[in-house]
C-alpha cells in the first residue's frame, strides 16, 4: 500500500486506533465515543477528546480543553514528538497496514498536503538533520520542510508549491541558487521556481488593485497561506524584487520560514535569521535555521515559542543594519521574558547579512557558524551546570540534606559573633553581633549614639572586620576628628575634636598628639574602615549600589563583605513621590537582604520618637516611624540617659532637669533580640569632649556598687 493510501486508511480507522494511544473518557458526548486527551489529560473526570463536529470527512479530532484540532496522525505526532513519516509508519503497524518499501523524495506541496486538519496554534513536530544535502536521508528519515502551520479559513497554496517544486532544477533557478550558495538547502527545504511568477496573481489571490509584474521567481513556502517570491531577473524594479501574497485575498500574514527546525527531535541549536536566504545559508554551513521574513515577526516568534517551547538553544544573527538591530532587541527581550536560552552571534561580521557573508567569504562564514554553534553549546552546558548546582543547593535546603548542610555550616566559623567591645553587651547578645543580622540603635538627642557607633566599629576594624560607615549628618573630616580625639585620650593625651579641626592653631605639643593619633588610625583602623565615600549621599539607591559594589569586590578577593553602618535611617531620601514611610520600609528591606546575601551585619542608627525622648523610657517601640523596624530588626538597642530611668533608690529625672555632669551617664539596653537577653542594661560614662566611653558595673555584677569600672574601660 502506498503511503498516501495508508494515510487515508489510518485516518478512516482512527476510532479503532485510539485505544492504543489513550484511554476512554469517563463519559461519552452526545452518544459519540470520547477519549482522555493525551496532550492535556482532559476527560479523566468527564467528557474529553471526540470527533470534530466541523470535520468534513468525519476523521478530525477535537479537544475543547487544550484546543487541539487535527486527525489521528497529527495527534500521534504531538503526543510522541515523531515527524509525519515516522508517525505514519508507527500508526501503520498499530493498524496492521503494510507500507510499500519505496519512498521517493517528497515535494513541498506533498508535505503541506499531508497535514489534515492542522489549524493555527498547533506547533509542528518533525524530525530532521537539515544539513543541506539533496540526497534522500537514510534510516527512514524524511527531509525537513518549511512551516506546516496553516491559518483557519486562509488560502491554501500547496498545489502551487507542488508546481514550483517540480521546476526547482530549472537551469535558471539552479544558476541563481548556486550564485547565492544555497542550492542544496533550497531543494532540501522545498523551495520552488516559477518562470512567470506574479504573487498577486497566485491561485485565489486576485485583488482589485493588482498591477501585474510577472518575472522568474524563486518561491519559498513559509506556510499554507504565505510564501516569499524572490525575482531572479536583475532588471526587475527594486520594489517588485521581493514580493509575497500577504495582501492578496485570503492570504496569511508573513510567516516564519522553516519553523519546523525549532522542533526537530535531535536539535541542539537553531539560528534565528531575518531573511529566508540567510536561513538557507546557515543550513548550507551545517546548522539549523529559521527566518523571520519580516522584522514584525519578532514578537510572533517569541509568542510561538512561549506556547510551544523548543529544546534548542537559539542563536540570534539578524541583519547588520538598523532594522535588524531593532528586531534583535525585541527578540532578546521576549526570549528573556519567557526564559528561553539564547546567545547573540556575529556570523555576518562586516557583511550586511549571513547570505552576503556566505557569498563573499565562504570559508570565513562556515567557520563563524561553527564557532557560534560551539559557543551555544558551551552556554547550554553552563546552564546545565548551574541547574545541577541549584538542584544540589535545593537538596541541601530540604529533607535530610537540609540538616546535614546545617551541621556543616554551624561547625564552620560562619556565625562566629563579631564582638562589640562592650563586655556586658557581648555577654547579653551571645558574644557579639551575629552575621546576617539587622541591628538597630536608637537614642535621644545628645546621648552619643554616633560616638558609640564609632567606638564599636572602629574597634571592629582594629580586630580585622571591614566596615563601611555612612554618616548622613557629618562630613568625613568631622568623623575623623572625633576618632583622633578618642585615640589621643586612649594614649593618655587630651585634645578636643574641634581643636583637631583647627590645625592652623596647633601648638607643637598638639601637633605631636594629633600626628601620633593619626599614625595609630592609619595603621590599625584605616585599612578596614571607609567613612562617607565620595559620591554617596543620602539617596537610598546610591547607598545600596555602593554597598553592593563593595561587597562584590570583597568577595571576589576572597574576603568577607563589609559590615554597613547607616547613621541615621530617618535622613535617607528616596525616589520622587516616595514618602518617608515607604523609604524607610524599602531601606530596611533592602539592607536586611544585603546582610543575608553577603553574610554580614547592617547597623542602623534611628531616631527616638518624642514620647521616648521626653520620658526617658527605652522600649522596642521607642523608634520613630517604627512600623517597618519592629519586625525586621534582629537586635534592637536603646541608649538613654541613666538618670531618666526608673530604678530602685534613684529619683527619676526628666531630660530637661539633667545637669551637664549627669548627661555624661548613659545606659545601653537590649530592647529586642532574637538570640539575646532582652532587658539587659549596661551603664556607660560618656565624655563628649574626647568622644570616649567607659563601661560601668552593670546588671551582670549587681552585687558590686555602680561606679566606673577600670577593668572594663575600652581602649581603641
Amino acid at each position: 500500500m502506498t503511503r498516501e493510501e495508508a494515510r487515508q486508511q489510518i485516518r478512516n480507522d482512527w476510532r479503532h486506533i485510539m485505544p492504543a494511544i489513550t484511554e476512554p473518557a469517563k463519559r461519552n458526548v452526545n452518544g459519540e465515543a470520547s477519549w482522555v486527551c493525551p496532550l492535556c489529560g482532559h476527560g479523566k473526570g468527564g467528557d474529553g477528546m471526540t470527533a470534530n463536529p466541523q470535520s468534513k470527512d468525519g476523521n478530525g479530532l477535537k479537544c475543547f480543553s487544550c484546543g487541539f484540532s487535527g486527525d489521528i496522525i497529527d495527534l500521534y505526532q504531538q503526543t510522541t514528538g515523531r515527524d509525519h513519516s515516522a508517525a505514519l509508519e508507527e500508526l501503520a503497524q498499530i493498524a496492521g497496514v503494510r507500507l510499500d518499501s519505496s519512498y521517493p523524495r517528497q515535494t513541498a506541496a506533498q508535505d503541506f498536503a499531508g497535514l489534515g486538519g492542522l489549524t493555527a496554534g498547533n506547533g509542528p513536530q518533525c524530525d530532521s538533520k537539515g544539513r543541506g544535502s539533496t540526497e534522500t536521508p537514510q534510516n527512514g528519515e524524511t527531509p525537513q520542510r518549511a512551516c506546516k502551520r496553516a491559518t483557519e479559513g486562509a488560502a491554501d497554496f500547496t498545489a502551487y508549491y507542488e508546481e514550483c517544486s517540480a521546476r526547482v532544477e530549472d537551469p535558471a533557478a539552479v544558476s541563481y541558487l548556486n550564485g547565492r550558495g544555497v542550492l542544496g538547502p533550497a531543494i532540501f527545504l522545498g523551495v520552488g521556481f516559477d518562470p512567470q511568477a506574479d504573487p498577486a496573481n497566485a491561485p485565489g489571490a486576485m485583488g482589485e488593485d493588482h498591477r501585474p509584474h510577472p518575472c522568474p521567481r524563486i518561491i519559498i513556502p513559509c506556510s499554507k497561506g504565505h510564501y516569499v517570491a524572490r525575482s531572479i531577473d536583475p532588471d526587475t524594479p527594486p520594489q517588485y524584487a521581493k514580493l509575497n501574497p500577504s495582501r492578496a485575498k485570503g492570504a496569511s500574514a508573513p510567516a516564519i520560514f522553516n519553523e519546523a527546525a525549532l522542533y526537530a527531535q535531535d536539535v541542539q541549536e537553531v539560528f534565528i535569521t531575518e531573511g529566508a536566504f540567510d536561513a538557507l545559508s546557515v543550513v548550507e554551513a551545517g546548522g539549523q535555521a529559521v527566518a523571520l521574513n519580516s522584522a514584525s515577526n519578532a514578537r510572533a516568534l517569541v509568542d510561538m515559542i512561549e506556547k510551544h517551547p523548543t529544546a534548542a538553544t537559539l542563536i540570534l544573527c539578524l541583519d547588520n543594519d538598523k532594522a535588524g538591530s531593532k528586531a534583535a532587541q525585541e527578540v532578546q527581550e521576549g526570549l528573556q521574558r519567557i526564559r528561553q536560552p539564547f546567545i547573540v552571534a556575529d556570523i555576518t561580521r562586516q557583511y550586511k547579512d549571513p547570505n552576503d557573508a556566505l557569498v563573499s567569504d565562504r570559508p570565513g562564514f562556515l567557520e563563524a557558524v561553527q564557532d557560534a554553534v560551539a559557543e551555544a553549546r558551551a552556554y547550554k552546558e553552563k546552564l546545565r551546570q548551574e541547574a545541577l548546582q541549584e538542584q544540589k543547593e535545593r537538596q541541601q535546603r530540604t529533607g535530610a540534606g537540609m540538616i546535614d548542610s546545617f551541621l556543616d555550616t554551624v561547625r564552620s566559623r560562619k556565625y562566629e559573633p563579631i564582638p562589640t567591645g562592650i563586655t556586658d553587651i557581648d555577654k547579653a547578645i551571645g558574644g557579639g553581633f551575629i552575621r546576617q543580622q539587622l541591628v538597630l540603635l536608637g537614642a535621644a538627642p545628645g546621648a552619643g549614639k554616633t560616638a558609640l557607633a564609632q567606638w564599636i566599629f572602629e574597634g571592629m576594624a582594629k580586630r580585622g572586620v571591614s566596615c563601611l560607615y555612612l554618616n548622613l549628618e557629618m562630613s568625613r573630616d568631622q568623623m575623623l576628628a572625633r576618632s583622633l580625639s578618642r585615640i589621643a585620650k586612649a594614649n593618655g593625651d587630651t585634645i578636643k575634636a574641634t581643636e583637631i579641626l583647627q590645625g592652623y592653631k596647633w601648638d607643637a605639643a598638639q601637633e605631636i598628639i594629633v600626628k601620633s593619633a593619626a599614625e595609630v588610625y592609619r595603621k590599625e583602623i584605616a585599612p578596614r574602615m571607609i567613612y562617607n565615600p565620595d559620591g554617596v549621599e543620602a539617596d537610598l539607591d546610591s547607598i545600596l549600589e555602593y554597598a553592593e559594589l563593595e561587597a562584590q569586590q570583597a568577595e571576589a578577593a576572597g574576603q568577607p563583605a563589609p559590615v554597613v553602618v547607616l547613621d541615621y535611617l530617618q535622613i535617607v531620601k528616596g525616589k520622587d513621590r516616595e514618602d518617608d514611610t515607604a523609604v524607610i520600609k524599602r531601606a530596611v528591606s533592602s539592607l536586611k537582604k544585603y546582610a543575608i546575601q553577603h553574610d554580614t551585619v547592617v547597623f542602623l542608627i534611628i531616631a527616638h520618637n518624642r514620647a521616648a525622648n521626653q520620658s526617658g523610657i527605652v522600649t522596642q517601640e521607642s523608634g520613630r516611624d517604627t512600623s517597618a523596624l519592629e519586625y525586621s530588626a534582629d537586635l534592637q538597642l536603646g541608649l538613654a540617659f541613666t538618670k531618666c530611668l526608673k530604678r530602685p533608690g534613684q529619683d527619676k529625672k526628666s531630660k530637661e532637669d539633667l545637669t551637664p555632669e549627669e548627661m555624661q551617664f548613659v545606659t545601653l539596653k537590649v530592647t529586642k533580640g532574637r538570640f539575646a537577653r532582652p532587658g539587659v542594661e549596661v551603664d556607660l560614662h560618656f565624655n563628649g569632649e574626647t568622644m570616649t566611653y567607659t563601661q560601668l558595673v552593670s546588671d551582670f555584677r549587681k552585687d558590686e556598687a555602680r561606679q566606673p569600672d577600670k577593668r572594663n574601660t575600652v581602649r581603641i
